[in-house]
Order: structure tokens, then C-alpha cells, then sequence
């Protein structure tokens, strides 16, 4: 987590320093030095305009990608699955709902809960 934000504060910090670039190069001046005191290219506005479009479209799907994995982080869906919930009633709901079983129980599980395939689809616990 603390690496995808700081990732997203670093996009931040240069996507201000786009926008300051697109204004100079709108004005017709040349563009600040960087960060290493470099000089920079000397860009259009229009494809300044274009690198900060990219930049804040990355920012948003970075901060996406944060509050799914925050969102998700305390739950561990396969864990629940396989330890808690007797397998004969996810099988009855596949079957009545005609949901292929493989796509609930990976290969090894298949395996392991062969004695629970056989159950009626109106099974009741």
C-alpha cells in the first residue's frame, strides 16, 4: 500500500509540473529544469496537454486499484470456502442453478471433495 501511494504522489508531483509546463509553453517559453536540474524537451502544448490526459488517467486507475485492494484486504474468500462451508451444499447449488461445479472448486479441491459430487440438487443441510 505504501508503495502505490507513494507511486501516486510521484505521478501527482509531475503532473504539476506538466501543468507548469503547459502554461510556459502556451506563453512560448522554454520549459523549467527538473528535478536533477536538467534541461527538458522542448514540447508542443498539445502534446503536454496529451502526457497530462495519460497521467491523470493513470492517477485515477492507480487510486482504483487502492481502495479495491483496501476495500478487499480483510477478506480472504477462498479460505471461507473450503473450511467453513460443507461442500455438498455448494455442489446441490450448483446443480440447481446449473453452474458448472469447476467453476466453484479449483482441480485440487474437485479432488479432495469427490465424496460431496453425488449429492441430489435439492439437498438441505
Amino acid at each position: 500500500m505504501e508503495k502505490l501511494t507513494e507511486k501516486i504522489n510521484e505521478l501527482k508531483d509531475n503532473l504539476k509540473e506538466l501543468k507548469v509546463d503547459l502554461e510556459r509553453a502556451r506563453k512560448g517559453k522554454p520549459p523549467l529544469k527538473d528535478a536533477e536540474g536538467k534541461r527538458k524537451k522542448n514540447l508542443s502544448p498539445e502534446s503536454i496537454q496529451k502526457k497530462i490526459t495519460q497521467i491523470e488517467a493513470k492517477i485515477e486507475k492507480m487510486e482504483r486499484d487502492k481502495d479495491t485492494k483496501e476495500d478487499l484486504k480483510t477478506v480472504a474468500l477462498g479460505t471461507s470456502k473450503i473450511n467453513y462451508l460443507d461442500p455438498r451444499i455448494t455442489v446441490a447449488w450448483c446443480k440447481r442453478h446449473e453452474v458448472p461445479i469447476e467453476k466453484m472448486f479449483n482441480k485440487s479441491l474437485l479432488a479432495k471433495f469427490a465424496w460431496a459430487m453425488d449429492v441430489e440438487p435439492n439437498f438441505r443441510f
